[in-house]
């Protein structure tokens, strides 16, 4: 039974950006073994480096074959949508909230939600590491950002205050300090606050366009509904996908499944290219992780990605699945619009129309196996 915490997302392979923007601000580096493993966007980057090329695997380039496609119609499956709680809804609100907001020094004990800029080091067994420290750190209390237990220790801290936090590192957490207990000597500069705690309704009206709290917070109770609906629809896929993979028959190369794993590692070089790092430094700082250790990691999906694209182009072309030239041209002006192209040309230059056809051919066979199937 294949792993379910592969993302539903892989059903359909977006279209890559090949180049990201960036916020004109310089993210602030985690660190690789009190952070959470969080690969940051290739948009904070900054200005630091060039994005590298990102590198995308076609049916074209696969000698794997499909041995014997099982069944795709009339298969089971189940559509559940998850409830939006008024907790998701004030959580996103706040995310957005701070994306428009700025931080103010301010002179009482730390709350959840404020920032405190820290200096720490971490000792296990009384010794230190690099991994351990960090200087002027600012860190979000309540935002999960670091270790378990960390930030929960530093409520009700204040500026200029030295406080000592103790945790024990989880079981699955990288091995030379999995299960370890943890002394950090903590160092707080200063507590701040984000100053949307403080918006009234003419800055939220201007900051972010909503005539009122009520207003925002109905409109992204509507977005995170609409979220949840497409989620549920992607799980479903997923489900569905997995019976038919599950039921057939492949001859996956070695050399497909590589292809489709440098894919994937083509985006981690996006970010480094953008940071100004090789490779090997930015999977060390942000993941904690060689390339090798990556490969392998990735090796199952890259296999359930060779499989998805060989079934998905075996039912497009049994069921006799085409794009019309109206289709594309309307894919096409939706994609220059989405991703900022000046027109067709300049997307066409990046994304050839095999790749852009080949997104829609996989797109019916997915709608064909939905459509086909008992929902409950």
């Amino acid at each position: 039974m294949r792993k379910k915490w592969m993302m539903a997302g892989l059903i359909l392979s977006a279209l890559a950006l090949t180049a990201c923007g960036n916020k004109g601000t310089e993210e602030q580096k985690p660190d690789a073994a009190v952070e959470t493993e969080k690969s940051p966007d290739a948009a904070d980057a900054g200005e630091e480096g060039t994005a590298a090329e990102y590198k995308r695997v076609s049916y074209k380039d696969l000698s794997s074959k499909v041995v014997n496609l099982g069944e795709y119609k009339g298969l089971e499956g189940k559509r559940t949508v998850e409830e939006v709680t008024d907790e998701d809804v004030e959580d996103e609100i706040w995310q957005i909230k701070k994306e428009s907001s700025e931080l103010v020094d301010v002179d009482r004990e730390a709350k959840e939600k404020d920032v405190v800029v820290i200096d720490y080091t971490g000792y296990v067994d009384g010794k230190t590491t690099e991994e351990l420290q960090g200087n002027e750190y600012s860190l979000e209390l309540g935002s999960g950002n670091f270790v378990p237990g960390f930030e929960e220790q530093l409520i009700g801290a204040v500026a200029e205050e030295d406080r000592e936090v103790n945790l024990t590192f989880p079981e699955d957490y990288y091995e030379e300090i999995a299960g370890k207990e943890v002394r950090f000597d903590v160092h707080v500069h200063k507590v701040q606050e984000y100053d949307a705690v403080n918006w009234d309704e003419d800055t939220l009206k201007e900051k972010l366009g909503y005539d009122s709290e009520a207003d925002m917070t109905a409109s992204v109770r509507e977005e995170l509904i609409t979220g949840a609906e497409s989620e549920a629809d992607a799980n479903l896929d997923y489900d569905l996908i997995n019976q038919v993979l599950d039921k057939s028959e492949f001859d996956i190369q070695d050399a497909d499944v590589a292809a489709y794993t440098d894919e994937m590692l083509s985006e981690y070089e996006t970010y480094a290219s953008m940071y100004g790092v090789d490779l090997a430094t930015y999977l060390q700082t942000y993941l904690n992780a060689t390339e090798d250790q990556l490969r392998e990691m990735y090796k199952e999906t890259a296999v359930f990605r060779v499989e998805l694209v060989l079934a998905l182009k075996e039912i497009a072309d049994k069921e006799g699945l085409t794009v019309s030239e109206e289709e594309y041209n309307a894919r096409v002006e939706e994609m220059v619009k989405q991703l900022g192209y000046e027109n067709a040309s300049a997307l066409e230059a990046v994304y050839t129309r095999d790749m852009v056809e080949e997104q829609m051919l996989q797109e019916k066979a997915t709608s064909l196996i939905r459509e086909s199937a008992v929902i409950s």
